[in-house]
């Protein structure tokens, strides 16, 4: 069993040691990023054999970084008899290690990309230089900074320390309105990394206006070769400022090949911004879930059939029939098997598609896949009359069905059989496609609609 602890500062040095091993790149397993959102993301480690083990999230919602080892199977298998009886999730990035994580587990995890959370790397000589047509504006904005300002740039020691809380307070203060508990956290971090900067290994620049501190950076290295960027702050009156200061530190950084300036949250401006610079590296990064979960969660975020889904999932679940694209689940449905008045058939049940991903054609390829490799019948409800249409481009034909008798008779067999209801909605369009020419109506009582 892995024993897992509250990520301090007395840990920074041990944990630190393992992790600025020059494989990781991502900003996250950087060790004051794990120190100052330790409370936010609860995040967690430990030692155990010589290999380090990091993890986040709090109960069902807990994420666990791979592991850092030269076994990468053998550190993901102690993951696993730590969480058994369930499967553990996984927070992976796409560096050296990922390729091996989709051999070990990529058939059986949901692998999803979240936009939301990838890196923005740098070469630094780019940021210190602004050199060539692409940064063009960047250095425009220096320029008119520079015109309008008698500035000065200076690096962040013992003796400004307290000119940077200042500056952070302002800031802090010009966005009152939008301050939560994450801004909360931020703050309280500056004053963390400004309290312990030797053995967190940070630095730091500032602009200066006329002898005011008016903007203000620190960061620390991921790796021997990667800076990472925690905060970047600029007064309101010299928003210009974060071009300033963003070249002036990378000036100060020439022992690292990259600067890593971290995710964009998903804030459309932010994102803007970081992309402006011209990343040299975009990181990936994924949340992998174990696939039958993926599957249960994907199914209820379209029909919110809460604990049923679970139900469902667990009798019926050899009925599933997936699309996946580059290991993430985009489609989904299942076919469960019934008969036709004898004749071998299938009920296409919880059609749907991962919301971001509609409008793509993955519906469309999953129905095609199903077409080409399912023998028999086929039986399907229209969630509403404007996919009739739809699914006739399919090949799928009209037949009205009702729960009381009928010319012809659907009876769910196997696991069907298990998880079907007595359904209550008197007459409604149906569809079927195949071989055959279904006349009168279909009686079909059986549904989980």
């Amino acid at each position: 069993m892995l024993n897992f602890k509250k990520i301090e500062i007395s840990d920074a040095e041990k944990i630190g040691e393992i992790t600025q091993n020059g494989e990781v790149i991502s900003c996250e397993k950087n060790i004051i990023s794990l120190i100052v959102w330790q409370k936010t993301y609860n995040n967690m480690y430990a030692l155990k054999d010589d290999m380090l083990f990091l993890k986040s999230g709090k109960e069902q919602s807990q994420f666990f970084a791979l592991p850092f080892c030269d076994d990468l199977k053998k550190g993901i298998d102690l993951i696993f008899q730590h969480t058994y009886p369930q499967k553990p999730y996984f927070w992976v990035q796409n560096d050296s290690k990922f390729s091996q994580f989709k051999q070990l587990l990529g058939d059986s995890y949901d692998i999803t990309p979240e936009r939301d959370a990838f890196d923005y790397i740098y070469k630094r000589e780019d940021l210190a230089n602004l050199s060539g047509k692409k940064y063009h504006s960047k250095r425009n904005h220096i320029a008119a900074f520079s015109k309008q300002f008698n500035w000065c740039f200076k690096e962040i020691t013992e003796e400004n320390k307290q000119e940077v809380l200042e500056c952070a307070d302002l800031w802090y203060k010009e966005n009152a309105d939008r301050f939560d508990e994450y801004l909360a956290t931020e703050k309280k971090g500056i004053e963390t990394i400004l309290n312990n900067m030797l053995i967190l290994k940070a630095k730091g620049g500032a602009i200066y206006v006329d002898g005011k501190m008016v903007a203000f950076t620190l960061g620390s290295p991921i790796n021997p070769d990667i800076f990472d960027i925690h905060i970047e702050k600029a007064l309101s009156d010299y928003a210009t400022a974060y071009t300033v200061i963003n070249r002036e530190f990378a000036k100060t950084l020439s022992g690292y090949t990259f600067i890593n300036r971290e995710d964009d949250m998903g804030i459309e401006g932010l994102r803007k911004a970081k992309l402006s610079y011209k990343p040299e590296i975009l990181l990936e990064k994924y949340s992998c879930i174990p696939i039958e979960y993926a599957l249960i969660k994907l199914y209820n975020d379209a029909f919110h059939d809460g604990p049923f889904a679970k139900k469902l999932f667990s009798v019926c679940g050899d009925c599933v029939k997936t699309l996946r694209i580059d290991g993430e689940t985009v489609a989904l449905c299942l076919l469960l098997p019934c008969e036709v008045d004898g004749k071998k058939a299938h009920y296409i049940y919880g059609f749907t598609v991962k919301e971001e991903h509609r409008g793509k054609g993955y519906g469309k390829q999953l129905m095609q896949k199903i077409l080409a490799e399912t023998d028999g019948i086929l039986i399907l409800r229209p969630a509403d009359s404007g996919l009739i249409d739809y699914y006739k481009k399919f090949g799928f034909k009209e037949i009205c069905a009702s729960n009381k008798k009928g010319e012809t008779a659907v009876s769910p067999t196997g696991s069907f059989k298990e998880i079907a209801e007595k359904d209550k909605k008197g007459e409604y369009t149906a569809m079927y496609y195949g071989d055959c020419d279904l006349c009168g109506t279909l009686y079909f009582p059986y549904s989980m609609a």
